[in-house]
Order: structure tokens, then sequence, then C-alpha cells
């Protein structure tokens, strides 16, 4: 094995090292062994740090051009060899954990493992001062690489130390990736009312091109859809309903459905099931899925505007349910406030009571209904609405 000679001259004993590195490289031998020797022989005390860095920046190099398996095992070994040494050779280490987060990211799909990578480089304890930007930017890429391995925990960790960053942080573009990655996260938390909300913000954005736009207000229409029901979810469907763009989607039955408050068919389930992603597929702890408890919320709130008074067993064969789950259902939304009623578990009867509006939502209701009478006159008598608005200045 080529030695470094201490006190020889540093381009010299550089060289030499490379030289040594690159032929174990051609070998046809199995070099795991030898490569970890060569390794503690650059890094022992004798030989200087100088020496060491650029010997381990062409090794590197050349590692990065093997194929991805052998790329990945040889980074294994650096990164043990160099695991104590963090401060000495800071440089290396982020060069070759970005390389291996790129490899199981790209190439392996493994996102865990890229962002565990990703998060070895020393951001917080670095001699160098990296800028906000760049650490935000990091720490961005380690969430979503993270919610990507459906490991929201440690998501959550890395969004919020960018949520230490990003309010002084002056970059368009990544204050609109920070809201991108939030939304996800608490979409994948399941926080879908929430999910909606910024989704709908982010399709909005300027700074995105359109077909993002578009798949943004998708995803605010499957969260809206699925999130539990109730008036905050009602306002929100009736802005993304209003929506032009929502009308290009397969699903907009459902949404029309969902916001006029009417009932939702099993064939509107089945069409718009197949567009949820697997987390919001999952099954609850009452047996039931996500899209089925919504969907049976958002029924039993249709049926509350229908209804005055109904059996508990009456309102478990509609909604297709057991009655001490329909009865659950019912208290549950009750007491918290999504629908008003009352439960007489004597008689088994639930009484609906009307939604007492402020007054402001009262006008908000007249001039929706002004709204769809005006649609519907456009699309009947175009020529005569549109002369009878001009009239009137509208």
């Amino acid at each position: 094995m080529a030695m470094i000679t201490p006190g020889g001259p540093p381009e010299e004993a550089v060289q030499s090292s490379c030289a040594y590195f690159d032929s174990l490289m051609t070998s046809t031998e199995t070099l795991e062994t030898k490569f970890s020797l060569f390794l503690e022989s650059i890094l022992i005390d004798s030989v200087s740090v100088g020496i060491s860095r650029k010997v381990l920046s062409h090794i590197i190099s050349r590692i990065k051009c093997l194929p991805e398996d052998d790329s990945l095992k040889y980074c294994n070994i650096l990164t043990e060899a160099l695991k104590l040494r963090l401060m000495s050779f800071e440089d290396q280490i982020t060069d070759i954990n970005q390389h291996m987060a790129d490899l199981y990211e790209i190439r392996k799909k493994d996102y865990n493992k890229a962002a565990f990578h990703l998060s070895a480089i020393p951001i917080e304890n670095s001699q160098k001062n990296y800028t906000k930007t760049f650490t935000t930017q990091i720490y961005l890429k380690i969430a979503r690489l993270y919610i990507e391995g459906r490991d929201a925990n440690q998501a959550e960790i890395f969004i919020n130390r960018a949520s230490l960053l990003i309010t002084s942080n002056t970059d368009d573009e990544l204050q609109v990736k920070y809201k991108l990655c939030y939304a996800k996260l608490l979409d994948f938390r399941k926080k879908f009312l929430e999910a909606a909300r910024r989704y709908l913000e982010l399709s909005l954005e300027p700074l995105l091109p359109v077909p993002d736009q578009n798949e943004l207000l998708r995803r605010s229409i499957l969260c809206a859809i699925i999130a539990p029901a109730g008036l905050h979810r009602s306002r929100l469907l009736s802005s993304l309903n209003k929506d032009e763009r929502s009308q290009n989607f397969i699903f907009h039955p459902m949404l029309k459905n969902t916001q006029l408050g009417h009932l939702i068919t099993r064939q509107q389930v089945e069409l718009f099931e197949k567009e949820l992603e697997e987390h919001q597929q999952e099954t609850l702890p009452t047996g039931m899925s996500i899209l089925e408890a919504a969907v049976m919320e958002h029924n039993l709130l249709a049926l509350s505007h229908i209804y005055k008074s109904i059996k508990i067993n009456n309102l478990a064969h509609l909604l297709r349910v057991p009655v001490p789950q329909a009865e659950k259902v019912v208290g549950k939304m009750i007491s918290e406030q999504r629908i008003q009623g009352s439960i007489d578990q004597i008689d088994q009867i639930i009484y609906f009571e009307p939604e007492a509006l402020p007054w402001n939502e009262h006008i908000d209701v007249v001039c929706n209904k002004v709204n769809n009478v005006i649609d519907l006159l456009m699309q009947h008598e175009p020529e005569f609405t549109k002369e009878r608005l001009q009239h009137y200045g509208c």
C-alpha cells in the first residue's frame, strides 16, 4: 500500500495517494478492506489535514462516477471513517452526504434514507456561516423527503426549524416552497380542512406554473371533501365550487353535490375514491375509511336540513351504518357544534334545529342565491340577461 511519508512534499503526497486510489478502483478484486485501510492511512494524525482533504475530495469525485450500488457501498465506508472528524472534513462530509441523498431519492426511491443523509450535513454545528436561505432550503428538502417517506414526526421537526428562518426571508420562491411543504404536512397529518385552505391559496400563486396550480386545486378539493363536515368546510367548498377551474375535474359533480348539501351517491364515492392518495384511504379506529366517515358526516348534515326530527334507527338505515354508530356520530357532531340539535335517548329520536346565521352570513346566502339565478339565466337566455345587466350597470 502506498503510504504518505511525513515531512514529504505535500503535492507529491497528494498525487501518490490519488494514484494509488485510482489503481484500487481499476482492480477487479474485492476492495472494501483495502479501501478501509487506505482511508486509515490518510486520516492518521501524522498526515496534515490539508493533504487528507485533497485526497478525500479526489476519492469522492471518483466514487460519484461508480455504479449506484458500488457508489453507496464506498460512501458508507467513507462516512463511517469520517464520523469522528466532522469539524476537520466538513466540506467532504457535506459533499458525500448530498451525493448519497441524491442516490437514495432519485435511484432507490428510499426517501427516509435520503432525508437521513441530508440531515447528516453539519449545518447547525458548522464552522461555515451558511446563509439562512441555504439552511432553509436544506430543512425544507429534508421535510419533503420525510413526508414522501411517510414519517410525519421527523418532517414536522424540520418544518419547525425552517419556520424559524422563513419569516425573515425575502425570497418569494422559498416562501412558496415552505407553504407547499407545510400544506403537505397538514394533509399527511390528516388535518384536511387546514390543508385544503393552504392548497387553495397556493393554487392562486402566480409564481407557480399553471399545471402546478391545477394540481394544487385538485388536492384542495380532495382534502375539502374528506374533511369533517361543518360550517367551515361548507364555506371552503363554496369557494372551490365557484372556481371555474374545478369544472375540469372528473369529480366535480361530487364537489357540487357536497357544496349544495345534497346526498352523495355510492357511484360518486367510488369514482372519487380512485383519486385519493394512500394516506387519505386509511382506516379509522371505527373501522370506516376516512372517505366513508366523511361521506357519512356529510349525508348526516344534509339530512339535518331535510328533517326536523328522525328516529335513530331510520337515520342509521339512511346512512347505512349500525344504530349505535349513527347515534355516536350525531352526538359527536352536536357536541362539536357542527350541527344544531339534541337526542332524546328515551324515545330514540333526534331533533334537528335550524342554524341561526349571523346577519352578514344571511347577506352572503342571499347574494349567492342571486348569483346562482343569474348563472342559470345566462345559460338559458344569455342575450336577454346581458342586456338587462348592462341596463342596470352590472
